[in-house]
């Protein structure tokens, strides 16, 4: 027996129910704009002290100059100098696992929805991909129009990794923006599920935190970088029946949106965390006689990539 009105009105049910996700995702993204366009004058002085030579020893950077006095430095110093060595380890696995956790996540579901014809998952994946994608030339577009330096660049007594940066800019935060970006695609791919999306914000907050534990960002590159992660998100799901006849086209193929593992998809989620943590732990574990360091600029003058492998 089926039941014809019924199955159409429980589509129509999911559409408003996504329909009212991406509203609610748009207006708190607004208004953190509007938080951060409020009291920019008092938290952003990006040219402040970027001239200011530094000295590098035992993980402390040091300068002899003050502090610019605004809310921006001073929640930096409250998360820089609240140090312990649990804290150092547990922020640092989280801090290494962003870039293979968003290389690992949309390949693995990718492979599992094509090889179980899970379409909908497959899909998710495609879309992640697409948003990671618009996010990185948004977040380094932004870098380089900006020019921000980093507080361990520009702040006196910074407590840092002691290892090299990815790039020399500080706004916004890569790290911020990818892992932001993550969550609010599985949130509006899975909105049922808080099982799936709650745990990978809790992720984007840890990763976030360690940035200005660490050294490398100021709070507010974390708010525009949690910005840029959920705005790019919302942008590719806008665009998602577009880009899924995009996908049809060039494969050949005519599928639809359907054949979700739903909550399933966290268990890629943590083996991505699992497997980067193991990986950088026994490969690539940072020492003073092996390093690997990719970076898509030679200097803080010059762009280009630069890779290095020192043993």
């Amino acid at each position: 027996m089926s039941f014809p009105p019924r199955i159409k009105c429980g589509n129509k049910l999911q559409r408003e129910s996504r329909g009212e996700m991406t509203k609610y995702i748009l207006n708190i993204t607004f208004l953190i704009f509007l938080v951060v366009d409020v009291f920019s004058q008092d938290t952003i002085n990006f040219k402040l002290f970027d001239s200011v030579k530094s000295v590098r020893g035992n993980g402390i950077i040091s300068t002899i100059n003050p502090d610019p006095d605004n809310f921006d430095v001073r929640l930096f110093r409250t998360i820089n100098n609240s140090r312990s060595p649990f804290k150092d380890k547990f922020f640092n696995v989280f801090d290494r696992s962003m870039l293979p956790v968003s290389l690992i996540l949309p390949a693995s579901l990718l492979i599992y929805g094509r090889a179980k014809e899970k379409t909908y998952d497959e899909n998710s994946a495609y879309l992640l991909t697409a948003a990671e994608f618009t996010n990185m030339l948004l977040t380094f577009g932004t870098k380089l129009v900006v020019n921000r330096k980093r507080p361990l660049e520009t702040l006196p007594s910074v407590y840092t990794k002691g290892m090299p940066t990815l790039d020399v800019y500080s706004f916004p935060s890569g790290h911020a923006s990818t892992t932001f970006s993550i969550a609010t695609m599985f949130t509006l791919r899975y909105p049922k599920y808080p099982q799936v999306y709650a745990p990978m914000y809790a992720y984007a907050l840890i990763v976030a935190y360690g940035r200005p534990y660490f050294g490398m960002h100021y709070p507010s590159d974390l708010l525009a970088g949690a910005i840029y992660g959920a705005g790019s998100s919302v942008l590719i799901y806008s665009l998602r029946k577009e880009l899924f006849k995009l996908k049809n086209n060039v494969l050949n193929e005519d599928k639809n949106d359907d054949g979700s593992i739903q909550a399933g998809v966290v268990t890629f989620f943590a083996s991505s965390f699992i497997a980067s943590s193991i990986v950088n732990t026994f490969i690539f574990k940072p020492s003073d006689t092996k390093r690997l360091f990719v970076s898509p600029w030679i200097n803080n003058k010059t762009r280009g990539l630069r890779v290095d492998w020192r043993f």
